[in-house]
């Protein structure tokens, strides 16, 4: 089982999944990395990004935030627009806050960046200090609301579930505790934080990680039934919007091409724009006696607008039988119109074009007839 062919001039890659049901499927995807012109003209790219085989992180995987998820979900009942960038502010000149907007097809989303502020002694309490300008600053969620708070000890670390890398997070801290400690860079236009224990909704464009409360909600129920009845298998429950990364608020139908997408203050120039393409990417599947073509479905685009730069990935998948071996290969992109190695019978004989074909054709038969 191997990706035989590749005529698409983009990446390609393949693995085997099992569903909740107990069945295996081929999981293709094919990812292109594209440029894009002052218009969103889109076009590949000369070197083309390798498939995301685990996450990678920002910094340490152990306390950073997923910068690229690894590309090979077995399936995404909706389309995602993720966003790897940073916030820079008109001009590129110093400012203490702006505010960044990601539009798809007129779906707009704004996060306000704000520059580094800390909690100070205030009165008996603590307030927020001014911000400190910045020319730039990366939209990650270890900038966002949320963290932990372990103000009380190890055996009491309170955490917000909804963001485990975030900042801010402080429902337990004291005065003393809180003088210093950070404030969120990246909040709701209409949500700023204005005191210690506000609990904000967080924030970002980038991919959430897979034990953040959003993501575990569609996971299912992990319980003794599970454990005595189904594990290995994913639980009855599961859910596949489990494979999206991206916030619920950036998900889309499938895309088709055409679609606009517009990045605001997230590079030098103000404004940085897609045009996806419109690109049929057949897949063909080849059994041992069969062949199934499939049309690869665009379900992420992941764009760096600050290189005006974008990823594509489209996906399909094919069941397997109980014998993954009759999967023989797989074939990615238009491909040449195939000629029949059998020319046709003389005299009741069969006559080829070749002696390759000859044998091809001997070799195919003997293992029909085994079968």
């Amino acid at each position: 089982m191997q990706i035989a062919a590749n005529t698409t001039g983009m990446t390609a890659g393949m693995s085997v999944a099992t569903d909740k049901h107990g069945h295996d499927y081929c999981v293709v995807v094919v990812k292109g990395t594209f440029d894009t012109d002052a218009r969103g003209h889109m076009t590949l790219a000369g070197e083309q990004a390798p498939l995301i085989l685990t996450d990678e992180h920002y910094g340490d995987p152990e306390i950073s935030c997923i910068r690229y998820e690894c590309e090979f979900a077995p399936e995404k009942p909706h389309a995602e627009v993720l966003v790897v960038g940073k916030a820079i502010p008109p001009g590129g000149r110093p400012a203490s806050a702006t505010t960044v907007r990601l539009d798809v097809e007129g779906c707009t989303k704004d996060i306000r960046v704000t520059g580094e502020r800390r909690w100070v002694r205030s009165l008996g309490g603590v307030v927020p200090s001014a911000p400190v300008p910045f020319t730039e600053m990366l939209l990650t969620y270890d900038r966002a609301f949320g963290g932990q708070d372990d103000s009380r000890g190890q055996g009491a670390v309170a955490v917000e579930a909804r963001n485990l890398h975030g900042v801010g997070y402080n429902p337990h801290r004291t005065v003393a505790q809180l003088d210093g400690s950070r404030l969120p860079n990246l909040e709701r236009p209409d949500q700023p934080m204005t005191g210690p224990r506000d609990r904000l909704d967080p924030v970002g464009f980038g991919v959430l990680g897979r034990a953040y409360q959003q993501r575990l909600a569609y996971a299912g129920t992990y319980d003794q039934r599970w454990l005595d009845d189904v594990c290995p298998f994913l639980p009855e429950d599961f859910d596949a919007r489990y494979f999206m990364s991206a916030p619920q608020d950036q998900w889309f139908p499938h895309f088709l091409g055409g679609e606009r997408i517009r990045c605001v203050h997230m590079a030098n120039e103000p404004v940085v724009q897609y045009v996806l393409p419109s690109m049929h990417v057949p897949i063909a599947f080849c059994f041992r006696d069969r062949e199934i073509v499939q049309l690869g479905i665009c379900d992420t685009v992941l764009v760096e607008p600050a290189c005006h730069r974008a990823m594509l990935l489209w996906r399909t998948r094919v069941r397997l039988g109980k014998k993954l071996g009759d999967l023989r290969s797989v074939l990615v992109g238009p491909q040449p119109p195939k000629q029949a190695p059998l020319l046709g019978y003389r005299g009741g004989k069969p006559h080829f074009r070749t002696l390759g074909s000859a044998l091809a054709w001997i070799r195919e038969r003997s293992r029909t007839d085994q079968t």
